[in-house]
């Protein structure tokens, strides 16, 4: 073999490399993405989390609110 066969086989093989991790991190971002969706107690508690964490200025719950929701503390 030449050394052009060579540098286009090493170029294919880094392609199909590149390829299969880009297929499985998405793969996995779509399960993350199917999994909070179909699952209630995750989608709310993220939410209300995030809505406390995200606008300090509009406080809708206080913390001890926020560890009774989520935790049942």
């Amino acid at each position: 073999m030449g050394k052009g066969l060579l540098r286009i086989r090493r170029l294919f093989n880094n392609f199909i490399i590149a390829m299969l991790f880009f297929l499985l991190g998405t793969y996995y971002t779509y399960y993350k993405i199917d999994q909070r969706l179909w699952n209630e107690e995750i989608l709310k508690a993220r939410d209300i989390e995030t809505r406390y964490l995200n606008y300090p200025t509009k406080r809708t719950y206080k913390s001890e609110d926020l560890e009774r929701i989520i935790y049942g503390k």
